[in-house]
């Protein structure tokens, strides 16, 4: 059925100029090249370079993650294992492609929310036409993050992928299908195990079957892994370096400078902190926003950008890529003029503080986690805005009487 959609006409110039201009800077090996070693695109559990190590090894028959330094999943190392063997230009091209298919799978799930949306009660000031499919696909390929992140080989991408496809599932109420693909994006990734709440409230499956669907699945790929690896080394090197921030290497993210400067005793006391602050907002979001499952996901995306121990910016282009689903709340958003600034800033800025840090050592690291710190507070004011934009608005659709007036509890 997927598949069979790719044949709108209208779209492929948009998807052709994305996959061209994927591949124009994939053949400036120095731009790639560049891109690949960047501590903003990847990080030490999703780097292309790392994963060409591990595939060496593996194909050496040595065991992949002796060393400390491979942090991919096995079935990562199968995959390029296999793709070593086709032309050079395979590998940029797969990337290219799957950015055009995570484009289309967002434009078929905006179409499924605006025919969900149909019986909905709306606002008087919502005649207009919704975003455009077209649209939303178009403002995440070429959303600058989106380019980068693919042209740097992270495989992040793969997350990405899963997490959209597993949405686009639950969208068509195919609960085997999505708790597939959010099984794949977990055990890629670990943190997309939260979405499984808010995929189960689209799903309107009996929660006990969706977590038994997904448990299965989860257990099948753990099993493939072990058949590949013949060992279950792989768990403390994919996951446990996850969980347990083994590898302090500088990213955009907030635990690695914490974890640099805080003391042995009181490590593992704030490393369980700081891995349940990112899970901790699932059970509220799904409670208060129960009717908005999409828009949960939206928001959970968001803050695994922010708190999850290896951030790069290729989350922050998932989540960007979502948020115009919601393109009905964009008339409350308060902060746009600031959030956009503050991304601006921090995307000019990281590389030059980095530069300084490790290049010119005319600075140290608190340039760089200042900049991070820019960057995350942009993220933690777009979410915010986002989910009052979207409380203010279901109190407003609900009190017509309150539109544009001040609402005090009392």
């Amino acid at each position: 059925m997927f598949m069979r959609s790719l044949g709108g006409w209208r779209d492929w110039p948009i998807y052709g100029c994305a996959i061209a201009l994927r591949l124009v800077l994939f053949s400036i090996s120095s731009v790639a090249t560049t891109l690949g070693q960047r501590v903003e695109l990847v990080t030490p559990v999703t780097s292309f370079k790392r994963l060409t190590e591990g595939v060496h090894l593996y194909e050496s028959n040595v065991p992949p993650y002796d060393g400390g330094l491979v942090h991919q999943s096995p079935l990562l190392l199968a995959l390029f294992s296999f793709l070593n063997d086709l032309p050079s230009i395979t590998i940029p091209l797969l990337y290219s492609i799957l950015d055009v298919v995570i484009a289309h799978a967002l434009q078929k799930i905006c179409k499924a929310k605006q025919a969900r949306d149909k019986g909905k009660p709306k606002l008087a000031v919502e005649t207009g036409p919704s975003i455009s499919p077209s649209a939303v696909s178009a403002l995440y390929l070429f959303n600058p993050f989106t380019i980068l992140s693919c042209v740097s080989k992270s495989t992040i991408l793969f997350t990405n992928l899963s997490i959209v496809m597993a949405l686009l599932w639950a969208s068509l109420d195919n609960a085997v299908a999505s708790m597939f693909w959010i099984s794949m994006a977990s055990y890629l990734s670990f943190y997309p195990v939260m979405l499984v709440a808010p995929l189960a409230l689209l799903l309107k499956s009996r929660a006990t079957s969706v977590v038994s669907l997904f448990m299965g699945w989860s257990v099948l790929l753990l099993a493939v892994s072990r058949l590949i690896i013949g060992s279950w080394e792989f768990m403390r090197e994919t996951y446990g370096v996850i969980i347990l921030l083994s590898d302090l290497t500088p990213n955009i993210g907030m635990f690695w400078y914490f974890f640099i400067e805080i003391f042995d005793q009181f490590r593992s006391f704030f490393m369980v902190v700081f891995q349940l602050h990112s899970f901790i907002f699932v059970a509220p979001l799904c409670i208060k926003l129960r009717d908005s499952p999409v828009f949960v996901i939206i928001v959970l995306c968001g803050i695994m950008s922010v708190f999850k121990s290896y951030p790069s910016v290729g989350d922050a282009a998932l989540y960007l890529g979502l948020v115009p689903l919601h393109d009905e709340v964009f008339k409350y958003c308060r902060y746009g003029f600031l959030v956009s600034n503050l991304f601006l800033y921090a995307s000019v800025l990281a590389p030059i503080f980095w530069h300084l840090w490790i290049y010119a050592g005319s600075g140290n690291a608190n340039f760089f986690y200042a900049i991070t710190l820019v960057y995350n507070l942009g993220q933690i004011l777009l979410l915010i805005d986002l989910v009052y934009s979207a409380l203010r608005r279901a109190f407003d659709v609900a009190h017509p009487e309150a539109i544009g007036k001040q609402v005090i509890r009392r």
